[in-house]
């Protein structure tokens, strides 16, 4: 079947005369926590079940429409949005929700022991997210708007990977399902908050909004087979 995108090893970013060379795709294949891998591509969860993944095919997205959708909002940005891309865009995600974690530990006084142990299942869980991601990345190797030769002025620099699924939309979702698990309370607040993480990546020019929207999918899929787990060995730390 002939694709309906461009793909990323194929066309070189705005202003560059080849693709672009960096091959990260090693990360697809790194250990994970709660996911198994039988072979090339089947995967199991934590109770040995086969993971049929819900995130689209590509192949079943409209990419021109989508492409029309980053030039908009580029075009469009406020001052608000582009502050919101900047924030999530810099430094590393894991280090944002790091921050949120410790500022709900506090908000609930929880104590060392279970910081150390949510800590662990929410990090162990973005390990998964991300080789998940990854793993979909590179075999899709789906374009970055970037390579469409539209002249975006993007707010930040593309990252030197595939663009579906954001890598940031997926570890925002998995880490809403896991922190709304532990501090249902916030459940609201962090659906808002991992939606603007993923919502960001299309102000800053850089993903598509279907990369964003489908890795929130992806990465609700896995906090919800984590908390699956969490639920069946009663493991609990908010009060």
């Amino acid at each position: 079947m002939r694709l309906n995108y461009r793909r990323w090893s194929e066309h070189p970013y705005e202003g560059e005369q080849f693709p672009p060379a960096n091959n990260s795709s090693e990360v697809g294949y790194w250990p994970m926590f709660f996911i198994s891998r039988v072979g090339d591509h089947t995967f199991l969860d934590s109770f040995g079940q086969r993971i049929h993944w819900e995130i689209r095919n590509p192949r079943n997205i409209d990419w021109e429409t989508e492409l029309v959708i980053v030039e908009q909002t580029l075009y469009s940005l406020t001052p608000q949005q582009k502050q919101i891309a900047r924030y999530w865009g810099t430094g590393e995600i894991t280090e944002h929700i790091s921050h949120m974690i410790f500022d709900l530990a506090r908000k609930y006084r929880i104590g060392s022991p279970n910081i150390a142990r949510l800590l662990g299942y929410v990090h162990a869980s973005i390990n998964d997210a991300f080789v998940m991601s990854w793993y979909f990345k590179y075999l899709w190797d789906v374009a970055r708007p970037n390579q469409y030769g539209r002249n975006l002025s993007t707010v930040l620099f593309t990252p030197r990977f595939p663009a579906y699924p954001s890598a940031h939309a997926t570890v925002a979702g998995c880490a809403e399902v896991i922190l709304s698990y532990f501090f249902p309370r916030e459940s609201s607040r962090l659906i808002e908050l991992m939606e603007e993480c993923a919502q960001s990546r299309l102000y800053a020019g850089v993903h598509f909004k279907v990369d964003n929207e489908e890795g929130l999918r992806l990465g609700r899929q896995i906090g919800k087979m984590v908390v699956q787990l969490l639920r069946q060995q009663n493991i609990y730390t908010s009060p």
